[in-house]
């Protein structure tokens, strides 16, 4: 037909008018008006191409509908016609944004496919373009489920395709561009590597001057800044710029796939501007968005994100220069965007964050409060959109407590505000995900659980404050100990079949879990992880449903719920648990006791700053780092052990100090009195400080203190133990270690693969052998072996090394001598459910983690406590193997000096304290060889 060969656009308005005339000469009831009719609506579709005219669009839309009425039920040809009316109404409704045409195009996308038999030869073709439907439709309604079910629609057209099929590569990069989507709201990397492979393998696939190359080029490029944003991969994000440049110069000025290209060009130069601080290629993405809003209709639904993207860029030059011009048109921008795009579309919130986040930092420069006032009005908005993604949701909350904890706000606005981001928190890192997901979505959100805190604190709420903390951090531990907790032995007792149900799933889940963690998955293919990423979405909507179903029957409505105050403070009954946050707005310690009257004591911490807690984290780490440098000069190494005295009598006078004069702690205990406990629960960044060891040790070290009765620090005044949660420490409470096993278990590892050596853990190990009466040392541990014996053993402790993976700290692990093929990992150790006493980690950096996840605790110490053991000894930072011995050997021998045989783990906390506290006698200029371990546990 001419106007499918033509560039002449008259020739093309001629066609539309014959195929119209055909139509209108065709009676309803001939049987070639249904030809004609399809006929009509290709050349409309085709005119749109050419002029960008709507009205043709609809009208193409509406021939096809006539079409499919025009052609009975059954007819062999009725589902080709469906999937054309499909196309027509996608198309339709990606130009004017119309969700009912979407909705309709969907409905025709599956008539199609459900038409046709599964080895029809169109049947791929039908699948693609149900997938395209539904992936728009997803975007458009903000659920999960619609995109899932496109994804699986583009995979089945994939496989249904052969290879080199010349329409296999288009199938690709709709597979590809549905798996980005899909992993924008689940946050399931697993999903983004293989959407990023299906967008390679589309470009690698196409042929040299495919017309639609450009398209490919711009979809692997969005999904490779994606990957690069959430791996730090910089070859990533290096191709996602080169492929974003080749899309925009294989896209002819004027075409239709050109804003797209230039606004994804410009995304992926912010990124890269922002990664490596070129503020030329910031000022290309400014030029690049720029051109995209030039590009795109003023009525066209894109144009919005055109305009969001441009602000974006400008809000990012305007950090660099302070230029208030910048700002300015930054702001326009986003107000622009925000106006031009469906109020009710998912993405309309974040376009609304970052207009209240322009208007914000507008209203700071210039002190409009008319500009903060229409911030917060961004902000409540974007909150209340519930088909925006959780975290985007929880931004907006988050903003809105700020403001509201600002001059003249509301105190118990801001606490509803954080209250309902807290509740939002769950959705942001689901069980769904594999851990390494969740553990990045959570660190995302590291500072939610001061705030939180903070604002319940200004409202005159600290017990508010101990629960939202609770609910804030642990997230991941949480899990395991729902699973866990008292509330199944009663379920047992009462309901055993639903307690029944609820362990083979859990078993079924634990399983699932341990696959997608330690199971190697093929993430360069578009079809081998699926079935593993389906079934656990299935157990974990199952467990949901069986959890709704335990808490309709009878006594269960609380069942796996968060705790309240009282249940908390229970755990207090052996002395007081302090909480110590910091936020911008205030930093405070909250100490939980079990007094009924008063369960919990707020202690501001006036002298205490947020930046402050971070400044001097990075100075301890800084020292840390120079002690530990044999090759160092030496007095530089006895200026770091000054500088960390320093840094101890800092945290003693802001922090520990206050809240022991507040217990009334002010002195240290007369001989033959028994010391007061103090549990430590520090947040957030607070995490990384030595708080057991906080004190004015430089004047004991100096001989300053000669006859002072008194000591200003912690370890002279109580007994320290650590613990992430309440939770976690009521678990270990409930632990009752099998007396059957009441042996020592000692694994030593002096010369593992690929370690430096590590002689001292023999003499380490013959040295405790020699004072445990039957102690056992286990002959060339492996990760078999250890995790066979641990169940055998009521006490375990381990001489060797320890590894910290920053990147993902469940994959931290002790090292063993198969670690390299076999780790012996923090999620493979907190997996198991045991009941041991003491588990006593003589290895470097076991209770270190990643400090985006300090309030998560995924480190070594904490998979143990996990694990099930009352007691963990673990240790901040490397340690001389020698000075290693000595403490162990004081610990155990004062675990053992009434002739207990095992030793009386219930004395652990005691023992470790009266131990350092030796060590600081023999080395007292050295805090890095006595400050190094803590006390987890009871």
């Amino acid at each position: 037909m001419l106007f499918e060969r033509t560039d002449d656009l008259g020739a093309l308005a001629e066609a539309v008018r014959a195929a119209r005339d055909a139509v209108a000469a065709t009676p309803a009831d001939h049987t070639s008006r249904v030809i004609r009719l399809n006929n009509l609506g290709n050349a409309l579709a085709s005119l749109f191409d050419r002029t960008g005219d709507t009205s043709a669009l609809a009208e193409a839309a509406q021939a096809a509908r006539d079409a499919v009425a025009a052609i009975p039920a059954g007819h062999p040809d009725r589902a080709g016609y469906l999937n054309n009316l499909g196309n027509a109404l996608l198309r339709l409704s990606g130009r004017t944004g119309d969700p009912g045409a979407l909705a309709e195009a969907v409905q025709a996308g599956r008539d199609a496919v459900a038409a046709t038999p599964d080895d029809h030869r169109d049947r791929a073709l039908f699948l693609s373009n149900l997938g395209n439907a539904l992936r728009a439709l997803s975007v458009r309604t903000g659920d999960t489920a619609t995109l899932a079910e496109a994804v699986q629609a583009d995979r089945d057209a994939v496989a249904a395709t052969p290879a080199g099929h010349p329409d296999r590569v288009a199938r690709l990069n709709n597979l590809g561009h549905a798996l980005q989507r899909l992993y924008e709201r689940t946050g399931d990397t697993t999903v983004l590597r293989q959407a990023v492979q299906a967008g390679r393998d589309a470009v690698a696939d196409c042929p040299a001057g495919d017309p639609n190359r450009a398209i490919y080029l711009n979809n692997v490029g969005i999904a490779l800044r994606v990957l690069s944003a959430r791996t730090g991969d910089t070859a990533a994000l290096a191709e996602a710029v080169q492929a974003g440049r080749d899309a925009v110069a294989a896209t002819p000025a004027g075409h239709p796939l050109r804003a797209s290209a230039l606004n994804n060009l410009g995304n992926a130069l912010q990124v890269l501007s922002a990664r490596t601080g070129d503020t030329a290629a910031l000022a290309e993405a400014v030029q690049a968005g720029r051109d995209a809003v030039a590009a795109t209709p003023d009525d066209h639904i894109y144009h919005g994100m055109a305009l969001n993207n441009l602000g974006n860029a400008l809000r990012s030059l305007y950090e660099r220069t302070e230029d208030p011009a910048t700002l300015a048109e930054a702001v326009q921008a986003f107000r622009d965007g925000a106006a031009a795009f469906p109020v009710d579309h998912p993405d309309h919130a974040g376009f609304l964050n970052n207009l209240g986040s322009a208007l914000w930092r507008l209203s700071q420069r210039t002190g409009d409060t008319t500009a903060l006032e229409a911030a917060g009005r961004c902000f409540a908005q974007a909150a209340g959109n519930t088909t925006a993604p959780a975290v985007v949701r929880i931004s907006a909350y988050r903003a809105v407590a700020a403001l509201a904890d600002g001059v003249g706000g509301s105190p118990d606005e801001a606490l509803a505000a954080v209250e309902a981001a807290v509740g939002l928190l769950p959705l942001v890192a689901p069980r769904v995900l594999v851990r390494a997901d969740r553990e990045h979505s959570l660190g995302q959100l590291a500072s939610l659980a001061g705030q939180a805190a903070a604002a319940a604190v200004a409202a005159g709420r600290p017990d508010r404050a101990v629960e939202l903390l609770e609910q804030t951090r642990g997230v991941l531990v949480a899990d395991t100990l729902d699973a866990r907790s008292s509330d199944l032995s009663r379920l047992r007792g009462r309901q055993p079949a639903l307690a029944e149900e609820f362990d083979e799933l859990r078993a079924r889940i634990d399983a699932l879990d341990y696959r997608a963690a330690f199971v190697s998955q093929p993430a360069d293919t578009t079809d081998g992880e699926p079935d593993l990423a389906q079934a656990r979405r299935e157990a974990h909507s199952a467990w949901d449903e069986l959890v709704g179903r335990i808490r309709t029957a009878g006594g269960f409505e609380s069942f796996l719920r968060p705790p309240g105050i009282d249940q908390l403070a229970s755990q207090a009954r052996g002395g007081p648990v302090v909480f110590v946050y910091t936020s911008p707005s205030r930093c405070d310690a909250l100490i939980l006791t079990d007094d009924p009257g008063n369960f919990v004591r707020l202690v501001p911490l006036t002298g205490l700053t947020e930046q402050d807690a971070y400044s001097q984290t990075e100075r301890l780490l800084g020292a840390r780092h120079v002690t530990g440098d044999l090759d160092a000069d030496p007095a530089a190494r006895i200026a770091a052990q000054t500088e960390i005295f320093d840094i101890l009598a800092w945290l003693w006078d802001t922090l520990t100090g206050p809240v022991l004069a507040a217990l009334g702690h002010i002195t240290a205990p007369a001989d033959g009195q028994p010391w007061p406990r103090v549990w430590w629960c520090p947040v957030g960044i607070l995490a990384y400080l030595p708080l057991h060891a906080a004190g004015h040790h430089h004047d004991l070290a100096d001989g300053h203190a000669a006859g002072r009765e008194h000591p200003p620090t912690v370890l002279d005044r109580v007994v320290s133990s650590h613990t992430t949660t309440i939770r976690g420490l009521a678990y270990a409470h409930a632990q009752r270690p099998d007396l059957a096993g009441n042996t020592t278990l000692i694994i030593a590892v002096p010369d593992a693969p690929g370690a430096r050596p590590l002689p001292g853990a023999i003499a380490e190990a013959n040295t405790l052998a020699d004072l445990i009466p039957g102690a056992h040392v286990l002959t060339h541990p492996t990760r078999s072996t250890v995790l066979a014996a641990l169940p055998s053993h009521r006490v375990v402790h381990f001489a060797c090394h320890g590894y910290v993976n920053w990147d993902n700290p469940a994959a931290s692990r002790l090292i063993l001598y198969d670690h390299h093929t076999a780790p012996l990992a923090v999620a493979d150790i907190s997996a198991r459910q045991l009941t041991g006493g003491l588990a006593y980690l003589s290895a470097c950096d076991t209770a270190v983690t990643n400090p985006a996840l300090t309030n998560e605790a995924v480190h070594i110490t904490a998979a143990f406590h996990l694990a099930g053991y009352q007691h963990v000894i673990g240790t901040l930072w490397p340690i001389d193997d020698t000075i290693a011995r000595d403490l162990a050997c004081d610990v155990y021998s004062y675990l053992t000096q009434h002739g207990t045989t095992p030793p009386d783990i219930s004395r652990t906390a005691q023992a470790l304290h009266d131990a350092t506290r030796r060590l600081r006698a023999r080395y007292p200029a050295t805090p890095t060889l006595w400050a190094a371990h803590t006390h987890t546990g009871t």
